[in-house]
C-alpha cells in the first residue's frame, strides 16, 4: 500500500485528465521499415522513370482513365496517424492501449498487446484483448480494473459516486502484411500499418496495370469478399465508398477489366473507359469524360465498333445518347465544329475606320454595314466596290457596286448574303507611287523631337522632315534616319502650302534617304569631300508642290550650296502623237535661288510634277578648311591651316619659324595619307591575287596590308626644296599630310640577311660593304644582288650590276641597309615542266627542219 500511495501521490502532481501519450509510431522490425520506406520512395520517384517499362505499354497507362492518380509523384496515399482510433478498429499483437485513470486516484498504463494477445496490468493480471475492437477491450480492461479502483467508470459514461474515470486509447500501432494480387503494377505481400486503409495499399501497388481494373476491386478476409471497391466513385465524385481498414493478412484482388472503351476527340478529358453494363453514353460522355468542350460538335458522334468478322461504323445523335450502351471496344468520336464557317459572318476590308467581321443580322445592307464599320475614309475610292459572294454551289462571285450612286440615292442598297466580303480601295492604291527627289547639298537632319514622339508611339503630321541638332554625315545615320522617318503633310499650315491630300502608310513608305555617292565609290581626296556628303532624298509626291517646298522639307540649304543655280530634271513623258519622237530624254530646267530659299518669281509658282529630280550643286568657291602636321625639328612644330591649294614645303617651313639647329633636312620624311576608294582597294586585291611568277611557278605575295594600309612615306628632299623654292623638288602639300624632320642621327642601321643585324655607328667615307661587316657579312641566304638602302627621308635605292660590277647606294646618316632573302629555287614538278616546254619546242624545230629538207631534196 505504501508503494501505491507514492505512486498515486506522483501522479497527482501530473495535470487532471491528461493522457500522457506521445507522437503515435508504427511498430515494426526493421526489415519492415526498409521494405516500407523503399515502397514509399519508388511511388514518389514514379513509375514513368522505372527503365524496365515498356514505351508503348507505358503510353498505354497514360491513355487509362485513372491511371495517374496512382503515378503522381507529388501525391502519397499513406496511412494518417494523427486521427482519432475508429471504433471498429481491431487489436493485434505489437498494438499500444495508453489507460489513463482520472480522479480521487490517478494512474497511468502503456500497455502492449503479446503475441498470445495479452495485456498485463500491474495488480490486475492478464487480460486478453486480440481480436477485440477497441470498444470492446476498453469495457473488458475497465471492467477489470474497476476490481482495485472502486467506482471506475468510463470517461463520459456519466457521473461517477467515486468520482474516479478511465480513458482507454490507442498508442502505437503494429504491421499487418497484405496479400495485392491481380493485375496491379507491383503484385505482392505488402507490410503496412495497422490504420491502413484499402487505397493506402493499392498506391503502394502501383494502382491496375493496362490489364486490370478500376470498376471492381475485392477486399477478401477469411476467404470471403467484404468490400467491394469501384475506384470511378472517387475519381468522378471525390467519394471513396468501401475503402475499409485492412487487417492481418487480408487479400486485395484486382482482376482483369470487362469492357473498356474509348473516348476521343472535343470532350475535357479523353481517354480509356470502364464501362457497367448499365451505364450509357450519356453518363460517358458527361460523368467520365467531363463533358464537351465549348468547340465540340455536340449533335453528332461517330462510333467504331468491332464486330466478329470487321469494324463498323455507328453515327449517334444526341437524342440517342440515353439509350445507347456502349460495348467493349467502342472508340467514340467527338469532332469539332466547323472553325471556317459562320453562319451570319459578313465583313468589309479596305478604306473605311473599323475594318472587320461582323454580323448579318446587325448589317443586312451595304450601306448599315459601313456605317457599322465606321464610315468611309476621306481617300475612299466610290466608283467601284468589289464585293465578294460565295454562291450555293461554293464557287465565287465577283459584284461591282457603284457606291456614289447609292449614297447619292441613284441606286437602291445592295442586301448581303453569309459569308459576303466587301472590299472598298483607296484613290492612292490605284494609281502608281509618284515621288520627287532632291539631290546635293541639302540640310537633313535629325529631329529630336520626333525622335522622342516615335519612341512613345506617337505619330508625327509635321511637314517639315529632320529639323533638330545632329548632322547626317555617314551611312549610318541615313539608316537609323530612314527607319525612323514618318512624313505627313496634313493639318499644318506650313506643310505644303496649297496641298490637302491625305499620305497613307504606303506613301510614307516611299521616303528614302540616301547618299549621293554609293559607299564603294567614296574617295577621301580633299576634292571630294564636299560630294562624299552630299544625300538624296526621295518623298512622296503631292499635287501643288514647289521646289520651295521640298527644300523646306529637306531641312533647308547647306551653307556650302550654289545658290546660283537649281536644277531641275523631268522625266519625258509618253505624248500621243508618235511624230514627235525624237533623241531627248529628259527636260532640264534651271532656278536662282537665294540662302533664305527666294527664288526668282518664275520659279516661285512652278510646280514639281511626278518623278522630278531637283539638284542643289555645291559652290565652286567653297572650301572645308584643310590642315598639316609639322614635326620634329622646327621652331613651331604643331598643326597647320592650309592657306591656298598650292601651298608648298617650303612655304608651310616657314610658317613654321624654319628650321632649329638640330635639325637634320635630309632625313625629313613628308607622310601622307592613301586615299582609296573601296572599289580601288578590291580591284588592287583581286590584282595582286592574279599576279604570279611564271619561272619559279611562285604566287606573289597576297599579304592585303600593303593594300588596306592608310598612310604612306614620300621620300622628299627639304633641303633642295628650301633653297630652291618653288622647284620641282618643293612639293605641294595636302590635308592630313605630316611633315616629320628628325634630329641628326649618329648610326646606320643593317637588317635582313647579315650574322648580325644591329645598328652600328655612321663614319664618313665608310664604303656599303664596310657597314655589312660590321653587321657579321652576309649569311648563305642573303640575295646580295637586290640589297638596297632605305633612307631617313622614306626614298630608296637598290643596289645596280653591269656586267660583273655591282654598284651600291651612297650611305648616309639615319640610313637602313636591308639584304633581302633569296628567292624559293624551283620545285621538281616545275623544273619537270620547263623541261618538257623545251623538250616539246626542240621536237618541233627538228621536225621543221627535216620538213624544209625533204622539200628541197
Amino acid at each position: 500500500m505504501n508503494n501505491t500511495n507514492q505512486s498515486n501521490s506522483l501522479n497527482r502532481n501530473q495535470p487532471q485528465n491528461q493522457i500522457n501519450v506521445g507522437r503515435r509510431t508504427i511498430t515494426s522490425t526493421p526489415k519492415q521499415k526498409q521494405n516500407y520506406d523503399s515502397l514509399i520512395d519508388l511511388r514518389k520517384k514514379g513509375l514513368g522513370d522505372i527503365a524496365e517499362v515498356d514505351t508503348a505499354i507505358l503510353n498505354l497507362r497514360k491513355r487509362i482513365f485513372g491511371y495517374t492518380i496512382f503515378n503522381n509523384k507529388t501525391g502519397t496515399f499513406e496511412p494518417n496517424l494523427k486521427i482519432a482510433t475508429p471504433k471498429s478498429y481491431v487489436l493485434g499483437p505489437d498494438d499500444e492501449l495508453i489507460v489513463d485513470i482520472n480522479g480521487y486516484s490517478e494512474d497511468h498504463y502503456n500497455l502492449t498487446v503479446s503475441p498470445d494477445g495479452y495485456v498485463k496490468i500491474n495488480r490486475v493480471g492478464n487480460v486478453y484483448v486480440a481480436g477485440l475492437t477497441i470498444e470492446e477491450a476498453r469495457a473488458r480492461i475497465i471492467s477489470r480494473l474497476s476490481q482495485i479502483f472502486v467506482g471506475l467508470k468510463k470517461e463520459g459514461s456519466g457521473p461517477s459516486s467515486t468520482n474516479l474515470y478511465a480513458s482507454i486509447s490507442l498508442g502505437n500501432i503494429r504491421t499487418v502484411n497484405v496479400t495485392v494480387q491481380g493485375e496491379v503494377i507491383f503484385p505482392g505481400t505488402y507490410s503496412v500499418p495497422s490504420l491502413a486503409r484499402v487505397m493506402n495499399v493499392l498506391y503502394l501497388a502501383g494502382g491496375p496495370n493496362e490489364n486490370g481494373t478500376f470498376r471492381e476491386i475485392q477486399l477478401i478476409r477469411n476467404k470471403k469478399v467484404i468490400a467491394t471497391i469501384d475506384l470511378y466513385d472517387f475519381l468522378t465524385a471525390g467519394i471513396q465508398k468501401n475503402d475499409v481498414n485492412i487487417h492481418d493478412q487480408d487479400i486485395i484482388k484486382v482482376g482483369v477489366y470487362k469492357n473498356r472503351i474509348e473516348v476521343k476527340g472535343k470532350v475535357k478529358r479523353p481517354a480509356l473507359f470502364e464501362v457497367l453494363g448499365h451505364e450509357n453514353l450519356t453518363k460517358v460522355i458527361h460523368d467520365f469524360a467531363g463533358g464537351f468542350t465549348e468547340d465540340a460538335f455536340k449533335e453528332l458522334v461517330k462510333i467504331t465498333r468491332y464486330t466478329n468478322r470487321e469494324r463498323k461504323l455507328i453515327d449517334l445523335n444526341t437524342a440517342l445518347f440515353d439509350s445507347f450502351t456502349p460495348q467493349m471496344g467502342d472508340v467514340i468520336q467527338v469532332e469539332s465544329v466547323n472553325q471556317e464557317r459562320f453562319e451570319n459572318k459578313i465583313s468589309i476590308l479596305g478604306e473605311v475606320f473599323r475594318p472587320g467581321q461582323f454580323a448579318l443580322e446587325s448589317s443586312p445592307t451595304l450601306l448599315k454595314l459601313i456605317d457599322r464599320a465606321g464610315g468611309l475614309k476621306e481617300n475612299a475610292f466610290l466608283d467601284r466596290v468589289l464585293i465578294q459572294r460565295i454562291n450555293p454551289d461554293l464557287s465565287q462571285t465577283n459584284l461591282s457596286v457603284n457606291l456614289k450612286d447609292i449614297l447619292n440615292h441613284k441606286s437602291a442598297d445592295i442586301s448581303l448574303r453569309r459569308e459576303d466580303a466587301v472590299n472598298i480601295f483607296s484613290i492612292l492604291d490605284l494609281r502608281e507611287g509618284y515621288t520627287v527627289t532632291i539631290h546635293g547639298e541639302i540640310n537633313l537632319k535629325k529631329d529630336s523631337k520626333k525622335d522622342k514622339d516615335l519612341e512613345a508611339g506617337v505619330g508625327s503630321t509635321t511637314g517639315k522632315l529632320e529639323v533638330g541638332s545632329s548632322r547626317l554625315n555617314n551611312a549610318q545615320d541615313l539608316n537609323t534616319l530612314n527607319a525612323s522617318n514618318n512624313l505627313g503633310n496634313n493639318n499644318n499650315p506650313n506643310n505644303l502650302g496649297n496641298s490637302n491630300n491625305i499620305l497613307n502608310n504606303q506613301e510614307e513608305d516611299n521616303i528614302q534617304i540616301e547618299s549621293e555617292i554609293s559607299e564603294d565609290l567614296k574617295s577621301n581626296e580633299t576634292s571630294n569631300q564636299l560630294i562624299n556628303r552630299q544625300l538624296k532624298l526621295t518623298l512622296p509626291f503631292v499635287e501643288k508642290m514647289t521646289v520651295e517646298d521640298l527644300i523646306l522639307q529637306a531641312g533647308g540649304l547647306r551653307e556650302s550650296a550654289a545658290t546660283g543655280v537649281v536644277e531641275i530634271v523631268r522625266r519625258k513623258k509618253n505624248l500621243a502623237d508618235n511624230t514627235q519622237i525624237n533623241s531627248q530624254i529628259a527636260e532640264i530646267i534651271r532656278f536662282s535661288i537665294s540662302k533664305k530659299l527666294q527664288l526668282d518669281e518664275t520659279a516661285s509658282t512652278f510646280e514639281l510634277e511626278p518623278y522630278d529630280e531637283v539638284f542643289i550643286r555645291s559652290s565652286p568657291n567653297y572650301e572645308l578648311q584643310q590642315f598639316i602636321t609639322i614635326k620634329g625639328q622646327v621652331i613651331y612644330p604643331g598643326v597647320y591651316g592650309l592657306e591656298k591649294k598650292d601651298e608648298r614645303l617650303s612655304e608651310v617651313i616657314h610658317r613654321a619659324g624654319g628650321l632649329n639647329k638640330q635639325a637634320y633636312p635630309r632625313g625629313a620624311r613628308l607622310i601622307r595619307k592613301i586615299q582609296l576608294t573601296e572599289f580601288e582597294k578590291n580591284r588592287k586585291i583581286e590584282q595582286l591575287n592574279e599576279i604570279q611568277d611564271n619561272f619559279n611557278g611562285i604566287s606573289s605575295q597576297r599579304d592585303q596590308t600593303i593594300v588596306t594600309k592608310t598612310k604612306e612615306t614620300i621620300g622628299i628632299d627639304l633641303v633642295k626644296a628650301l633653297n630652291n623654292p618653288g622647284g620641282e623638288d618643293d612639293l605641294y602639300v595636302l590635308e592630313g599630310d605630316i611633315i616629320d624632320i628628325p634630329k641628326e642621327p649618329q648610326t646606320v642601321k643593317v637588317s635582313g640577311e647579315v650574322l648580325y643585324p644591329n645598328s652600328v655607328k655612321y663614319i664618313d667615307g665608310k664604303s656599303f660593304y664596310d657597314f655589312i661587316s660590321e653587321a657579321g657579312g652576309f649569311t648563305s641566304s642573303s640575295a646580295r644582288k637586290r640589297a638596297y638602302v632605305l633612307y631617313s627621308n622614306g626614298s630608296v635605292k637598290r643596289t645596280k650590276s653591269f656586267l660583273f660590277m655591282r654598284f651600291h647606294p651612297k650611305i648616309e646618316q639615319g640610313a637602313e641597309i636591308i639584304v633581302p632573302k633569296k628567292s624559293k629555287v624551283a620545285t621538281g614538278q616545275q623544273i619537270v615542266s620547263i623541261v618538257s616546254i623545251f623538250t616539246g619546242t626542240l621536237t618541233s624545230l627538228i621536225g621543221i627542219i627535216t620538213l624544209i629538207k625533204a622539200t628541197s631534196n
